[in-house]
């Protein structure tokens, strides 16, 4: 059994020179898993002819599926078309059919086809056209010598019409085994420590298990298994979820692509608890990943932002006194802070964000990256120390993420 061997070359000078971000890449590469397939190369190149006659001469001699996207349009920057035909030894014809479709596509709109619209209707004698049901430039479907290029607009609504409709059905002919992997989302536990209490990787063979690290969402493992059979696919990274959830399970929230904050909003309504935020450092960082699920109204109350002693004094009532003594970076403050929200907003749980991001303001005493995380309930006031290392926005992220993580500790007790 061979797994199907796809390529993918994105296509921009803007990719390049960091103007666009290269999200078809992206949705290309988690729309083929989807599907039981994976990209086994990707790359980008500008739009220079040279270097895309040569990139698409690499890819050709070891892949078996090559998929383009970007350079189908009618400017003078869009090289994808006459590069593919001259890679292929082809010529570029006038396609009557093509013009008068995308003649009439702009007519049913009202709209006259814009000028050079011609050039979209030059298409290779021995491609097929892949039809775009959301815009004018055709696709353009190669296939030759046992290996299949499709080379897609750059525009993602018409790329992700073309690959739902077109290529994913084409790729199902040549389909030699089946990919499929399994996704455990983890939090409250760096990568290395997961890997040493997972051990050796190699009592997961055939199974291969990936780290995927983020700021934001803890680490990621991927387990995945390329077989002949779904079934029998399926059956052995059952096996392997279960080793692995015995070794780490506590560290686990979902086991799919889901957030943290989804997995505490969850579980906040099935407990039908209400939850606030008092955040400083973060600046509202962790209401505004809470916020960004639809539906969190029904679970999540407030968030106070109090950034200066002024408001944590009138927000939360903390104590000057307090904030006199031992500073607004503390255990003592961030404890009050946590009880403040959770009497103010009435609440059954709240969690207090305080600490220096930086880059200025940390003392030898008060380093740069030391972030207190409060968290009040009905059971008593609980307060963890962290230590950041990073710039600015990563301490304010890492210091956003632990406290969502404590959150979802206390949850999931």
């Amino acid at each position: 059994m061979a797994e199907l061997k796809i390529e993918l070359i994105a296509i921009g000078d803007e990719i390049l020179l960091g103007h666009t971000l290269d999200t078809n890449s992206h949705w290309i590469a988690r729309r083929l898993v989807e599907n039981g397939f994976r990209l086994r190369w990707q790359s980008v190149v500008g739009d220079n002819e040279s270097d895309l006659h040569h990139q698409l001469k690499r890819a050709w001699k070891r892949a078996d599926v090559l998929i383009l996207t970007g350079g189908l349009g009618p400017t003078h920057d869009d090289i994808t078309r006459p590069v593919a035909a001259r890679f292929f030894e082809d010529e570029l014809v006038d396609r009557s059919d093509l013009r008068e479709g995308i003649r009439e596509r702009f007519t049913l709109r009202g709209l006259e086809p814009p000028a050079g619209y011609e050039q979209l209707a030059q298409f290779p004698t021995g491609a097929e056209p892949i039809p775009n049901q959301h815009g004018s430039a055709p696709g353009i479907h190669y296939s030759r010598d046992g290996r299949e290029l499709f080379s897609l607009p750059g525009v993602p609504i018409e790329m992700r019409g073309m690959v739902d409709g077109y290529l994913l059905h084409h790729l199902e002919v040549w389909r030699e085994g089946v990919f499929s992997c399994r996704i455990l989302k983890t939090t409250g536990v760096g990568e290395s420590h997961l890997s040493e209490l997972i051990g050796d990787p190699g009592a997961l063979e055939p199974v291969r298990l990936a780290f995927l690290p983020s700021i934001d969402h803890g680490v990621t493992l991927r387990l995945s298994h390329v077989g002949d059979d779904p079934d029998a696919v399926s059956e052995v990274l059952g096996l392997a979820e279960r080793y692995v959830r015995d070794k780490v399970g506590k560290y686990i929230y979902a086991d799919e692509e889901r957030s943290l904050e989804a997995t505490i909003l969850d579980e906040l309504r099935r407990r039908d608890w209400k939850l606030a935020l008092a955040e400083s450092c973060t600046g509202g960082m962790a209401s505004s990943r809470l916020v960004s699920i639809p539906g969190s109204s029904d679970v999540f109350e407030r968030g106070f932002v109090t950034y200066s002693n002024r408001a944590k004094t009138e927000l939360l009532a903390v104590d000057e006194a307090l904030l006199n003594r031992y500073g607004a970076v503390s255990a003592e403050v961030a404890q009050a802070m946590a009880e403040g929200a959770h009497l103010r907003a009435d609440v059954d749980i709240a969690v207090s964000i305080t600490g220096i991001a930086g880059p200025s303001g940390g003392t030898q005493d008060k380093p740069v990256g030391l972030t207190y995380i409060g968290l009040a309930d009905r059971d008593g006031t609980d307060v963890r120390r962290f230590r950041f290392s990073g710039d600015r926005d990563t301490n304010r992220r890492r210091s956003a993420q632990a406290a969502l993580n404590l959150l979802w500790q206390r949850l999931s007790e």
